[in-house]
């Protein structure tokens, strides 16, 4: 999509969309066709919020209220994107104007971002008619029109479109089926952005992985006949103001079927979609060096299948983590936690970061807990765990806090070896697995994300769609900025 910035319209007769605000009167300056009906329209239209209202006198123009101009957010700049598209859409328009008031223009890069993750076609495996019809329906281009186009302006219309062109390239990267998007070509995507982007990266193998003794990870990834992989990618840009890097994990299974705990025919359906946490550290880098990012980064993803098999794991199997910890398996379903048990330990290890994150489809629990509208955060940092939650209510990626009782830490350690893998309680499942995690972070600063209600939506906002949601490349970008 092309998104142009314009004083006037250059095109006639193009669909136009202009927002207004209940606090203020409506003025012909303010519509870009002359009308005589302004005061009948300024008495019938009560401009609530989200009302719209076509001109009378030219159909192709609709003014649209965004209610009070003092209450004005970013999420409802986002969802006036998404309604703008959606209404071009119905026009079959592939090219459309929008006025941008001077009060929306502090929202700029929202509304591009809305515009973008609204204008996205999940269906990239279609072909023939069906392709040429999704396709048909996608907007081209949008023309924003202000009376002043400045440098501030410009930057923020090309912050939101990297961010949103990067999240919905990594919707696409979770969307695709397991036979597309495995450890190998994962790491080959991987090895494709750290060139594009000059980032320092390292794919280790299965043969290193056993020779680094990653026993967790390569337990996981026993039944598979493709190799478990670990990414490391690094991003240091001259005169970044943190002396140690801040590390990203990504839970990267490829496809879940639960092991020897074999998941039931409905909860199998969307296990393509369990490595989403690595796809977003990957939609993370995309977007790194282009908006000039000032922070050193780390990002580290595990890669694997979770299969059955003669050399699967199983339920009782008894691994040794990378960190040298024993760890019972109790259910060979709990497998996002072993991988990345290995990868953070490994990560803390090497590169002592400043702080850690981590992402992962984690846990059917945090679904109960917190529903398709939240991320759930745990960690023993109450100040990062903060800044995750302010980035997230900016982004409008929502994150609420959740605890890790000391009690429940010691429900994972296990009896015949180090810890367990699950407590098999059936209470605080989302608590008890961030609980495990943090036996391999030693003393970081560490905040652990489940993404498991949020990484995809069968009741998607207005700019996402009933697949997955790209969730986190925006927030976490935010949360490096400061």
């Amino acid at each position: 999509m092309k998104i142009h910035i314009k004083k006037n319209i250059s095109k006639k007769n193009l669909f136009t969309i202009i927002p207004v605000f209940k606090d203020q009167k409506l003025s012909a300056s303010d519509i870009p066709t002359a009308t005589k009906n302004i005061k009948t329209l300024e008495k019938e239209f009560k401009k609530e919020s989200g009302e719209k209202k076509y001109l009378p006198d030219n159909s192709q123009i609709v003014l649209i209220s965004l209610g009070e101009s003092k209450k004005l957010k970013s999420a409802k700049i986002r969802e006036f994107g998404a309604t703008c598209v959606k209404m071009a859409g119905s026009q079959k328009a592939n090219e459309f104007n929008i006025f941008l008031p001077e009060q929306s223009l502090n929202f700029a890069q929202e509304l591009v971002e809305g515009i973008i993750l609204s204008n996205f076609n999940a269906g990239k495996f279609q072909t023939g008619k069906n392709k040429e019809k999704a396709e048909k329906k996608l907007i081209k281009e949008v023309n924003l029109i202000v009376k002043k186009e400045t440098k501030i302006l410009s930057d923020k219309v090309k912050k939101g479109q990297i961010l949103a062109e990067s999240v919905n390239e990594t919707r696409d990267m979770v969307n695709a089926p397991n036979n597309y998007a495995n450890a190998n070509t994962l790491a080959a995507e991987a090895k494709k952005i750290a060139k594009e982007n000059g980032y320092k990266i390292s794919i280790y193998d299965k043969k290193q992985l056993q020779k680094m003794k990653m026993g967790a990870i390569l337990a996981v990834n026993a039944g598979s006949t493709i190799g478990a992989k670990l990414v490391v990618m690094e991003y240091k840009p001259k005169g970044a103001t943190n002396k140690k890097p801040i590390m990203v994990v990504g839970k990267g299974v490829t496809f879940d079927s639960g092991g020897y705990n074999l998941k039931p025919t409905g909860a199998i359906t969307d296990m393509k979609k369990d490595m989403a946490g690595a796809a977003t550290v990957f939609g993370l880098f995309k977007v790194l060096k282009k908006l000039g990012i000032k922070k050193h980064v780390i990002g580290i993803t595990p890669l694997t299948e979770n299969l059955v098999s003669s050399n699967a794991y199983k339920v009782d199997d008894i691994i040794t983590a990378y960190n040298g910890k024993t760890i019972e398996v109790l259910n060979t379903d709990a497998e996002g936690r072993l991988i990345l048990a290995d990868a953070l330990s490994y990560g803390v290890k090497k590169y002592k970061p400043e702080a850690v994150i981590d992402l992962a489809t984690l846990t059917g629990a945090i679904l109960v807990a917190l529903g398709d509208r939240y991320a759930g955060v745990f960690g023993n940092n109450k100040d990062l765990s903060q800044q995750i939650l302010k980035a997230g209510e900016e982004t409008d990626e929502l994150c609420w806090e959740l605890p890790i009782h000391e009690d429940f830490k010691k429900r994972t350690e296990g009896s015949l070896a180090d810890l367990k893998n699950v407590t098999n309680t059936g209470l605080a499942g989302s608590s008890t697995a961030a609980a495990f995690l943090e036996h391999f972070v030693d003393k970081a600063k560490w905040a652990h994300i489940d993404i498991a209600g949020v990484a995809w939506s069968k009741f998607p906002k207005s700019f996402d769609n009933q697949h997955s949601t790209g969730f986190g490349v925006r927030l976490l970008t935010k949360y490096l900025e400061g």
